[in-house]
């Protein structure tokens, strides 16, 4: 379907900024991608409509697509030079943990961060990433960040207590940088694991190290910490070759 919008007060126009904001993206269970790549990365079931500056025409009929202006794109639009192309999409919900390795965010805060361990998690092929912030996800600087990666991964929301819940099924593996912590070196990964990174300036929360079965580091020198993006990626190739 092929509708027109050609004012910047046009309720669909109002509702689509309205989700820039993370209490709507919770509310709403919605959120926005822009550009051609990240509509391409997108499934059928998880777009919305969009909004575009012309047609497309290789898109799927069932999807609602809204002609509007440049000036109501550049409205909508977080990027400096605005896209062709924004697109409403919905979140998954209630899915079920997939994988040995299940990838824990343990109040990570910075969405940059957050959208490069996506990324490199799909590139592990890591299939479930949990955090204690789900809208941390649907950050524009996340998804940008994160090259579509949100749309092959399972996004759920974490807490102690629910890992307290799986500590049954999954080893649960913090990172810490205590001397007592076990050097990656000498780690051997679990059959099934649940892999915990924390917040980029004070770790994995003391309420978490509390219910971990083991805490890992890894060796370096003349610097105190690594990035936590690097530093999940080095976890990652790590235990994809001891497999």
């Amino acid at each position: 379907m092929i509708k027109k919008i050609e004012s910047e007060e046009n309720k669909i126009v109002k509702y689509v900024n309205k989700l820039k904001n993370p209490k709507y993206i919770k509310e709403e269970k919605r959120f926005i991608i822009e550009g051609f790549h990240l509509l391409e990365m997108a499934k059928k079931e998880e777009l919305d409509f969009i909004l575009t500056l012309e047609k497309i025409d290789d898109l799927d009929e069932s999807i609602t697509q809204y002609i509007v202006n440049k000036k109501i794109m550049k409205k909508l639009s977080v990027n400096k030079s605005f896209s062709k192309v924004i697109a409403v999409c919905k979140i998954k919900e209630n899915q079920s943990l997939k994988g040995d390795l299940i990838l824990y965010l343990d109040s990570l805060q910075d969405p940059g961060n957050i959208g490069t361990i996506l990324r490199t998690a799909l590139a592990f092929n890591i299939k479930t990433v949990i955090s204690t912030s789900i809208s941390s996800f649907y950050n524009q600087k996340c998804i940008q960040a994160s090259q579509g990666s949100i749309f092959s991964l399972n996004l759920l929301k974490g807490s102690a207590s629910i890992l307290l819940g799986l500590k049954n099924e999954y080893e649960l593996i913090g990172t810490s940088l205590k001397e007592d912590t076990i050097d990656l070196r000498n780690f051997k990964w679990p059959k099934k694991a649940i892999l915990i990174v924390g917040n980029e300036g004070n770790g994995v929360s003391k309420e978490v190290l509390d219910i971990v079965d083991k805490t890992i580091k890894i060796p370096i020198e003349n610097i105190d910490s690594l990035n936590v993006g690097i530093a999940t990626g080095i976890l990652l190739y790590n235990y994809i070759s001891t497999k």
